[in-house]
């Protein structure tokens, strides 16, 4: 159990892949689209 990455390391991944996530699906739309 450790408390070092519990709150803000967890939030911080979230995050970025979220951002990553979202880029992904806009960068395939655009690539489908055309």
């Amino acid at each position: 159990m450790v408390s070092s990455l519990n709150q803000a390391e967890v939030l911080i991944a979230l995050v970025v892949a979220a951002h990553a996530g979202v880029l992904a699906v806009r960068l395939a739309f655009s690539l489908y689209k055309a």
